[in-house]
């Protein structure tokens, strides 16, 4: 009973109501501001979901039919003219041939380019352009057959909206008899967003 009267005894005096009060306001600022930082974090998360319709971000098209006669030594655009998927109309697959990111961000980008017709013993290439310039180094085969040859590649590129990036090819055979070859699964190039 004495522990009790002591405890009541300390509550009732002058100087312990405003310590409590204030402690308990302190608390209460301190749970408050942490309440803030995490829902402006989720805001933040959350107007990025929506600024950000993943979904829309990707595309991959191809080549449709061989793209013929392709000039000796010389750097030419894959005429990628057919898709794979495209649910944000990224890619012009008739005109320039070409995707074009509609926000900042970095962007996978995966490709090959197969060649018909070659001449053995000869290097082949292929190279991604962002906004017409080259963006990824060679990538080259050489040939041991007169068959097909595939050069392959992938990198991951910062791209800002409005860049645009296209696939391109190079054969060094010493005519200009050899074709790109057509094909969904050989010849195309496929591109997602990663992160903004």
């Amino acid at each position: 009973m004495d522990i009790i009267n002591m405890i009541l005894g300390v509550i009732n005096s002058s100087w312990a109501w405003p310590v409590f009060l204030f402690l308990l306001g302190w608390v209460w600022v301190a749970k408050t501001a942490a309440d803030d930082v995490d829902c402006a974090h989720i805001n933040d998360l959350q107007t990025k979901k929506v600024d950000t319709d993943w979904k829309d971000y990707k595309a991959r098209a191809w080549r449709n039919g061989a793209q013929l006669n392709i000039a000796n030594n010389t750097w030419t655009k894959v005429e990628l003219n057919a898709e794979s998927y495209d649910p944000g109309g990224n890619f012009d697959h008739t005109v320039n041939y070409r995707f074009t990111a509609p926000v900042a961000g970095f962007y996978l980008v995966c490709y090959e380019l197969r060649f018909a017709d070659v001449v053995t013993d000869k290097n082949y290439d292929c190279r991604i352009y962002k906004n017409g310039a080259n963006a990824v180094s060679n990538q080259t085969a050489h040939s041991s057959f007169a068959e097909n040859v595939g050069v392959s590649g992938a990198d991951i590129l910062e791209l800002a909206v409005d860049d645009f990036i296209e696939l391109w090819g190079r054969q060094i055979s010493g005519v200009g008899t050899v074709d790109f070859y057509g094909s969904e699964p050989t010849t195309y190039m496929s591109v997602h967003i990663l992160s903004i």
